[in-house]
């Protein structure tokens, strides 16, 4: 009978130890979306300021260019391109940085997630053997 507790007691614990597991993975994920998603929207706001700011750049641009009487000769359209191929150069990168931001907050949640999971199996494996270990046969008194 004391083995079928003991049996009873140790499967509780490693289903609380699953359950707990569980929600702390919720936790995680949570937290790790929250943290992708203030960084996706600092980029599409930081997007939009470079562009308007790309925008006012090829106005004055351009005014100069026909205030020098160039017009949309050449070297006009030169530097526009130039001032255009900045921009898309600027973007590309604060895209691979946030990419690379993204990448290290999900590989710290996985990271996370598996130390609590490998945390939580320990001590609920070390509580049954405990359980298991303190009782005593009739045969010890």
């Amino acid at each position: 009978m004391g083995a079928l507790t003991s049996l009873a007691t140790a499967g509780l614990n490693f289903a609380l130890a699953n359950q707990g597991a569980r929600r702390q993975n919720r936790e995680i994920a949570a937290e790790r979306d929250q943290q992708i998603a203030e960084i996706q929207e600092r980029d599409a706001e930081e997007r939009r300021q470079q562009e308007e700011d790309l925008r006012r750049r090829l106005a004055a641009a351009r005014a100069r260019a026909g205030a020098a009487g160039v017009g949309s000769g050449g070297s006009s359209r030169a530097v526009l391109r130039g001032l255009l191929e900045q921009t898309e150069a600027e973007l590309a990168a604060d895209r691979r940085q946030s990419a690379r931001q993204i990448g290290d907050i999900r590989e710290s949640a996985a990271r996370t997630q598996r130390r609590n999971l490998l945390e939580l199996t320990g001590n609920a494996t070390r509580a049954s053997l405990r359980s298991l270990g303190s009782r005593r046969s009739l045969l010890d008194v």
